[in-house]
């Protein structure tokens, strides 16, 4: 070895390659005073030599583990046993240690088939799903349709008092001012707005019919009718009097009907000269004539249904053989009746409320098609709201359903790869749970194996309830939908097993 000049600037040089010592220069201190130089052996900077690794040891399966698993009570489920022993044997062949995240061809065998059970159970999900969304997308077009047409039924064309053609809207203001007008002046006291009781205005078409047999009766005597022969049945009888029968018959109807009509027209038209006190005021000039005519009439027509009466009771009673003061009374009295009876039908008519009180009868008997139609709408509506509201709850359902029955799948073939593994251990005991970081429990042995979901996902996305147009359910309470993820891992199952209806075995015994 040379001897190294201390005031030399050069870099330590080696005269000898192949000397067992080779010499560095050391680095120049601080203060200026060189060091001397640093002899280091060639082993001192060699890389030691690489840890040989463990020798495989071949294990084999118990025996009594294979008996108690064909009997159905060992540690390997009886289908997967074919699976587990091929596994081992191939572990056999291979002959050396392997990494644990390193999958072997029989061993990615068995997640590939655990990634296509996941892929058709996915694929059962994503026919549901899509069932469900074109159940939703119909209902929520249904839903449309009928809040357009809720939308548009103030705008219904309804018939005014006076035949004028009024929207809904138009004919709520008017009954609204009208109602008002007619509340005011009954709080102020007046009688004109009294109305009638409802069994009352019933009951006076009905009394109006009585009137049809008396008057029969006394037109079939006046034109000759044999009412015992009729009665009787005598043919003879009957055929003399078949024409004044009809006759009869046609007159009383047309009696009957004259007064019903004649009561009812006058009694609603002199309601238009009713007053605040109840009463009828006529008016000055020739508008006094004709409500005058129609109070005439009314009091004639009364009158004249009692003279009926009265006549047909007296002339009953003097041929029954009665004295003519017996007959005189009894005839007063039915004549009074019937006159009580028509005056009664008349005030029914009259003393019914106002013309404004008539104007609101008519606009509610519109309105309430109206009401009706809106109620049903918005019945129908609020049903598939409610309805909407249970097909996305079940979207929800099967869409959590079916991403357990996938993770089931592929955990099967996690499951089978740990159970083999526990036999031969090629693969070291490595068996550690990834961390979640907020992820879905991915699985027990890596590489991590996913299974595409989107469509799945997307699926659930479009049942997702939109607040701009569809309001939540009464009485449904809709959680929110998780993000959906973009594939489903080996060992999904893990956190979504709880799902009712998942299969213990998604392998199908092909193990």
């Amino acid at each position: 070895m040379n001897d190294v000049d201390p005031n030399s600037q050069n870099p330590v040089s080696l005269n000898q390659i192949g000397d067992t010592t080779m010499t560095i220069q050391p680095t120049l201190p601080s203060n200026g005073h060189h060091l001397d130089a640093v002899e280091v052996l060639p082993s001192a900077i060699t890389t030691p030599p690489a840890e040989a690794p463990a020798p495989f040891v071949k294990h084999e399966v118990p025996r009594h583990h294979i008996a108690w698993s064909l009997l159905g009570r060992g540690p390997i489920p009886a289908s997967w046993l074919t699976m587990v022993l091929a596994l081992v044997t191939e572990q056999w062949r291979i002959g050396r240690v392997r990494d644990a995240d390193r999958l072997s061809n029989l061993e990615a065998l068995v997640t590939s088939k655990g990634m296509a059970g996941a892929t058709k159970a996915r694929d059962r999900g994503v026919e549901q799903l899509g069932q469900l969304v074109d159940q939703a997308a119909s209902m929520e077009a249904e839903t449309a349709t009928l809040r357009q047409e809720l939308d548009r039924v103030d705008e219904t064309p309804v018939h005014g008092m006076h035949a004028e053609v009024l929207t809904a809207t138009e004919a709520e203001q008017r009954m609204d001012t009208v109602s008002a007008v007619v509340t005011e002046e009954r709080d102020d006291g007046s009688l004109k707005h009294r109305r009638v009781p409802g069994w009352l205005r019933r009951l006076a078409p009905l009394a109006i019919v009585l009137d049809f047999p008396v008057l029969l009766y006394f037109i079939g005597e006046v034109f000759n009718v044999d009412w015992a022969g009729v009665s009787g049945g005598n043919r003879s009888a009957i055929g003399q009097s078949i024409v004044p029968l009809i006759t009869s018959v046609v007159f009383a109807l047309l009696g009957t009907a004259a007064v019903a009509i004649g009561l009812h027209f006058f009694g609603r038209d002199l309601k238009g000269y009713k007053g605040h006190d109840g009463h009828i005021e006529l008016p000055d000039g020739k508008a006094r004539v004709i409500p005058l005519t129609f109070l005439v009439l009314s009091m004639t027509i009364a009158v004249g249904a009692g003279v009926v009466m009265a006549y047909r009771i007296i002339s009953d009673s003097l041929s029954a053989g009665g004295n003519v003061s017996g007959a005189a009374i009894l005839g007063l009295f039915f004549s009074l009746i019937v006159i009580v009876l028509n005056v009664v039908v008349f005030s029914v008519h009259y003393r019914d409320g106002s013309l404004l009180t008539d104007e609101i009868d008519h606009l509610a008997g519109q309105l309430a098609v109206v009401a009706s139609t809106r109620r049903e709408l918005q019945r129908r509506i609020d049903q598939h709201r409610s309805e909407l509201g249970q097909v996305r709850l079940k979207g929800e359902r099967i869409h959590a359903q079916t991403l357990a029955v996938m993770g089931e799948a592929m955990k099967a073939a996690d499951q089978v790869r740990l159970i083999a593994r526990s036999y031969h251990q090629g693969c070291g005991a490595e068996a550690d749970i990834v961390e979640q970081q907020d992820q879905p429990l991915r699985g027990l042995l890596l590489p991590d194996s996913t299974v595409d979901t989107s469509v799945l996902d997307g699926l659930l996305k479009q049942l997702t309830p939109k607040p701009e147009t569809t309001d939540p359910a009464p009485g449904v309470d809709i959680q929110p939908i998780p993000k959906p993820l973009s594939g489903t891992s080996v060992g999904d199952s893990a956190a979504l097993a709880a799902v009712d209806g998942a299969d213990d075995d998604d392998l199908g015994g092909e193990w």
